[in-house]
């Protein structure tokens, strides 16, 4: 007889055998059939969580059939959710590391580094990302961040005889287990105010008369804050983005936000939602972090040369956008979840490129782009259909994404933030078509021998800029789901999939 527990988490089941079995073949020497494996598990996973019907999995249907008995939308006694959302997040963190596998072992194979460990290790940090997110249990939460930071460090110092993969993995490492400090600290907090860790059993009302909710959650802010590379917790991002292998950086760089976004925005939606804090307080301390992470992030961006650097600040522009979304509340959450994952899309697929011409460090450098638009057309375009949608120019998917963040964060009441984040986004449409402009109509300082690509990366080139083309014109696919997974705290609003023209 199957056990409840397990079939409504069925997915990251199916991962955790996956991982397992990457390891087991790693270490008797059965490498040529890694790529495979980790592209079943993914798709796997994918399938395994996709929502057919009012907040029900395919497998969690077909169980159903079986006879076995559904307890309800959370998992492992409560402490994660398995509903329609979290099933949708459950896939949109898989296709994540779904594109990653297809410019990475060329990348690989072309740096002379065959590392397969990195499979295992990519399939477990989506583990984490999925139980971060999905997490209804501060103790699955910290499970979840560690899960997956403990990958993202040994994929960011995975060049070991690589002096700028070395420093971006102890970077990331020290301020890491730094910030975990603060973050445990919190959890301590809110854990002895409220007894218990469950979102659901926690008393709020005893919690704020503790006098510990305001700390406990500020700590808990903080371990987040880096995650995400928010200001004034960014000063990581550029060094370890530049030393972490390419096709990983972008993978770092959306996954992981993706998860810490959803999980932060959950709790902090679960607090407030008990009535027990004071919401504009709250909210306009976020707003007033998300607005200088926007400003930071786009104006040094504006000085930077190195295209890793550059798309590296311009993360954590992107993630006080999100953050921004997060003070507009339920319906925020929803314009977050859609924002990051056409962030994946658009990303992804940039840093893809850059890893496909990239052979030395010096390759990153904006000057040895100069005419390479010229040189390889389609290269060029496809490039430049990721930096205008990182840009927000219509019809992509990046000005959708952009587009109903803004309108969510205008219908809350922060217009003044809305328009300062929407120049600053016009800076960074500055930077990004700087780029566009050198590699169509820079002149080359020396000649550059031809480059050829194998399959797979063009493959996921083409797939990743569709997927961009395809949502920016029907924003709906995806809007339409969210709305149809929207909680009951959002009944009596307006239709989320309105936003979208």
């Amino acid at each position: 007889m199957f056990n409840n527990d397990l079939v409504l988490i069925i997915p990251i089941i199916f991962l955790v055998i996956t991982g397992i079995m990457l390891m087991l073949l790693d270490a008797f020497k059965v490498r040529s059939v890694l790529p495979l494996i980790s592209i079943i598990g993914f798709a796997g996973a994918i399938v395994l969580s996709i929502p057919v019907n009012d907040n029900q999995r395919l497998m969690k249907t077909a169980f159903h059939y079986m006879g076995i008995t559904d307890p309800g939308m959370l998992g492992l006694g409560g402490m994660i959710a398995t509903d329609g959302l979290a099933s949708l997040i459950i896939i949109f963190l898989c296709a994540s590391g779904l594109f990653t596998l297809f410019f990475l072992g060329d990348f690989l194979k072309r740096q002379d580094k065959p590392i397969d460990e990195v499979y295992a290790l990519l399939v477990f940090c989506v583990v984490g990302m999925i139980l971060l997110a999905n997490a209804r249990d501060l103790i699955i939460t910290f499970i979840g961040l560690e899960t997956m930071s403990i990958c993202l460090y040994i994929m960011a110092a995975m060049f070991k005889r690589d002096l700028k993969s070395n420093e971006a993995g102890l970077k990331y490492f020290l301020l890491g287990a730094f910030s975990t400090g603060f973050f445990l600290y919190g959890i301590a907090l809110l854990y002895g105010g409220s007894g218990s860790t469950n979102y659901a059993m926690m008393n709020m009302a005893d919690l704020a008369d503790s006098g510990l909710l305001y700390p406990g959650l500020a700590l808990i802010l903080v371990g987040f804050l880096f995650k995400v590379s928010a200001f004034p917790f960014h000063a990581w991002t550029p060094d370890v983005y530049s030393g972490t292998p390419t096709p990983l950086t972008g993978f770092m760089a959306t996954g992981s936000k993706m998860a810490a976004f959803v999980a932060f925005g959950v709790l902090l939606n679960t607090i407030l939602d008990a009535g027990v804090v004071d919401r504009e307080k709250v909210f306009g301390a976020i707003a007033v972090l998300a607005l200088l992470t926007m400003i930071y992030g786009n104006f040094v961006a504006i000085q930077q040369t190195n295209l890793k650097r550059l798309l590296a600040y311009s993360s954590i522009a992107h993630s006080g956008y999100v953050m921004l979304a997060l003070c507009a509340g339920q319906q925020g959450l929803m314009a977050a979840i859609f924002y990051m994952f056409i962030y994946t899309l658009m990303n992804i697929g940039a840093f893809g490129l850059i890893g496909m011409y990239e052979v030395r460090h010096e390759d990153v450098d904006e000057n040895s782009w100069k005419g390479l638009g010229l040189r390889n057309p389609w290269f060029g375009a496809a490039l430049s259909l990721f930096l205008f949608s990182l840009a927000g120019i219509p019809p992509l998917a990046g000005f959708m994404g952009k587009y109903i963040l803004f309108v969510t964060i205008i219908k809350e009441g922060l217009v003044l933030f809305a328009i300062l984040g929407i120049l600053t986004s016009v800076v960074g449409a500055y930077y990004y078509i700087r780029v566009i402009v050198t590699m169509f109509f820079g002149k080359p300082e020396e000649p550059v021998a031809a480059t050829t690509w194998n399959w797979a990366p063009v493959t996921g080139v083409a797939i990743l800029a569709a997927l961009v083309l395809l949502f920016g014109v029907y924003p709906s696919l995806i809007t339409g789901q969210l709305d149809s997974l929207y909680t009951t705290a959002a009944a009596g609003m307006t239709s989320f999939s309105q936003s979208a023209p």
